[in-house]
Order: C-alpha cells, then sequence, then structure tokens
C-alpha cells in the first residue's frame, strides 16, 4: 500500500522519491509542491479576461513584483559577492601576514646570529691577543739587594755564583736580564726573551729532587753540572736559575 504522499513532510517526500524514482505520483505530488507553500505565496490577478482583453491594473501589479523580485535577488547577489570579497581580502591580509611575519622573524634571526658571531669572534680575538701577550711578557723575577747579600753569604766559596750575582746587581736584581747578559757574555748569540723559564723548564728534574730544595749552594752546583753536560749554556747561568726556582716557590715549580 503507498503512503499519503500529499500528508508526507517534505523531507519525507524527497526520501522516498530518491528511493522510489519511478514512482511518477510520488515525483509528480514532489514537484507540485511550492515553496513557499500556498499558504504563504502572493497570488495576483489574471492578465487578461476570458475573452482575452489585457487588464491593465494586474499587468502593473505584476510588472512591480516582478521588478521587486528582481531588485531584492540582485541585491542578495551583491551581498554574496561582497561577503566572498571580503573572504578574499581576509585571507589575503592573512597571507600577507604571515608572509611578513615570517620575513621579520628570519630577519631577527639573522641579526640575532651575526651579532652572536661576532660576540665570538670578538672573544676569541681578545683571548688569543691575551694568550699572546701572555706568551711574549718576559719573565720579571726579581731579587732585592738585601737577598743578594745573604745569596752572597751563602755561596761565598762558589767564584762563579758570585760573579753570577754580580751580573744580578747590575741588572738590578731582574732574574731574566742578568740571565740573557750572562749567556751573551758566555758567547750565545740566539738569546730568546724567556730564556730563563725555557732554563728552568730544562733543569727541573735536577731542581725538584728531594735533597736540592733547601740547599742553594748543592742545587746551583748541580744546575751548573747539569748545564754544562747538556745544554751548551754557561754554567754561570745555574745561579739566576735557581733563584729564579726560589722565586717561583719550589713546590709550586715542581708540581707545575
Amino acid at each position: 500500500m503507498k503512503p499519503n504522499f500529499e500528508e508526507m513532510s517534505k523531507a519525507d517526500l524527497k526520501a522516498y522519491v530518491l528511493s522510489h524514482r519511478d514512482d511518477d505520483e510520488a515525483i509528480r505530488v514532489f514537484f507540485g509542491r511550492r515553496n513557499p507553500p500556498d499558504s504563504e505565496a502572493t497570488w495576483y490577478g489574471p492578465m487578461c479576461t476570458p475573452e482575452g482583453v489585457p487588464i491593465t491594473e494586474n499587468i502593473r501589479i505584476a510588472e512591480e513584483a516582478i521588478k521587486k523580485r528582481a531588485e531584492i535577488d540582485r541585491e542578495k547577489q551583491k551581498q554574496r559577492e561582497k561577503a566572498h570579497e571580503e573572504n578574499l581580502r581576509h585571507k589575503l591580509e592573512q597571507e600577507i601576514e604571515e608572509k611578513l611575519r615570517s620575513q621579520i622573524e628570519l630577519e631577527v634571526e639573522q641579526k640575532l646570529r651575526e651579532k652572536l658571531e661576532k660576540e665570538i669572534e670578538a672573544r676569541l680575538r681578545q683571548k688569543i691577543s691575551g694568550e699572546n701577550q701572555q706568551s711574549d711578557r718576559p719573565t720579571t723575577a726579581t731579587v732585592t739587594a738585601e737577598e743578594i747579600d745573604r745569596f752572597r753569604k751563602q755561596l761565598k766559596h762558589d767564584p762563579e755564583a758570585l760573579a753570577a750575582l754580580d751580573t744580578i746587581q747590575e741588572c738590578e736584581g731582574n732574574l731574566e736580564e742578568a740571565a740573557r747578559s750572562i749567556a751573551t757574555a758566555a758567547g750565545n748569540t740566539d738569546v730568546e726573551s724567556d730564556l730563563l723559564e725555557k732554563l728552568s723548564t730544562r733543569c727541573r728534574t735536577v731542581i725538584c729532587q728531594e735533597d736540592m730544595k733547601e740547599k742553594l749552594p748543592v742545587l746551583i752546583a748541580a744546575i751548573a753540572e747539569f748545564l754544562a753536560s747538556t745544554s751548551g749554556f754557561s754554567s754561570r747561568l745555574a745561579t739566576p736559575i735557581a733563584l729564579f726556582a726560589i722565586d717561583q716557590g719550589i713546590e709550586d715549580f715542581c708540581e707545575f
């Protein structure tokens, strides 16, 4: 038994037609329904009499209604176009904003990277410069006149040590200058600016023997013997080398 199509809702009728495409009656009823329904529709009078005479007033009313409906449709179309245009403009603005934000972020990142690289380069340059200055700085170990007098008493039986002390005194207690002066006087032509520090490093094994640390005369004699047998430098350099190690602190010098 077929359903009553006239009583069915439009949604139910549409679903029925879609599932029964061969039911002509259901299709006729579906397409025969007005939207809006007849109860809400606006009805106009006939355009002419039964004799075929045009009814001017009805024609005018219909024309005005058609014009009004056309204006409403045009206004709706304009609103749709305006909304579409606004959506496109908004989308374009978002794309431009995202591109600008990305570009700004890249520029900021690049500037930060450049700044960081400059800071690192400046620190490295400063560090290298400081290391170079420190490596080029001559040894400034010195002894006072009072210390020289005390050393003379301890070394009174060692003519070579006393001669070295004379040179140290002439150099106003500067052990590095005295060492270079002694080396030059002995015929050493290639005298480095940090001669004393390098020679003391060579003599470390002699200086750091336990029985040498507290005995200056014995220490100087051992260094002199070492220099004469291994380095080619004057044994008289033993005195400024020993005093340099004492000035540095024997324990610290040997630990280093």
